[in-house]
């Protein structure tokens, strides 16, 4: 399925990364949420749109740093929106 630029892939999402106190402070600063989880390492989720995610009415969603974009990005497909 082709991009329809709805956005959907940078809103409500989930980073496994590794535990850091001085990471995960910084990022409860910008509204995200932290998780512990039992395999040593920590999810992050955010319940709003990416900060890298650029939206305008005339062209829909797009990806600021669409060339450099995490792992968990580049695997997400256009077949869950």
């Amino acid at each position: 399925m082709a991009c329809t630029r709805c956005g959907n892939c940078c809103r409500d999402y989930a980073i496994a990364m590794v535990k850091n106190p001085d990471f995960a402070r910084f990022l409860s600063y910008h509204g995200l949420t932290l998780r512990d989880r039992d395999d040593g390492l920590m999810e992050v989720y955010g319940q709003s749109k990416c900060i890298h995610l650029h939206t305008d009415k005339a062209n829909g969603s797009k990806c600021a740093i669409y060339e450099d974009r995490p792992e968990i990005c580049r695997r997400w497909t256009c077949d869950k929106c």
